[in-house]
């Protein structure tokens, strides 16, 4: 019993270092929201923007590093990263700790891994409050958490 239960965490630790090597996450502490897309990444990116403008986001920018990648003669998978935010929170997160607007606005990055499976990555207000330990921003962490799931969850389903 013990070596079975030795191999099954020996082949957990390693699909999780493949998953690790796909998506460039070394780190479960790395603050990243990683969930599967059934759509293509420009399908998942034009979703994310349909619905982060149905709750009133901006959209800051689109960047196909695809796109860009042929520019300089590299062939890379379809990645797609979008920029959005709808100014509620982050204002107030800011000002409490300037350097949190490294991470904002919000950023979701669809990405097609070598097998051809399509993810969704983002981190949220929570990751930020954590990583700027922003003072008396619990009020404005909720709002962005409860903005972007919806935003995602739309554009995944």
């Amino acid at each position: 019993m013990k070596t079975l239960l030795s191999v099954a965490a020996l082949v957990l630790s390693l699909s999780s270092l493949v998953f690790a090597d796909e998506s460039g996450l070394l780190d479960n502490g790395a603050g990243i929201v990683t969930k599967p897309s059934k759509y293509s990444v420009k399908e998942t990116i034009d979703r994310v923007e349909a619905a982060a403008k149905g709750v009133g986001a901006n959209i800051f920018n689109r960047i196909d590093y695809q796109q860009m990648s042929k520019k300089v003669k590299v062939d890379i998978p379809p990645n797609e990263l979008i920029i959005f935010g709808r100014g509620a929170g982050a204002p107030f997160m800011i000002k409490e700790a300037p350097l949190a607007g490294i991470d904002l606005p919000i950023k979701a990055i669809a990405w097609e891994d070598s097998q051809g499976n399509v993810w969704l990555s983002y981190i949220n207000g929570s990751y930020i409050d954590k990583r700027y330990s922003v003072k008396g921003a619990a009020k404005y962490v909720a709002i962005i958490d409860e903005t972007v799931e919806k935003i995602i969850s739309e554009a995944l389903k």
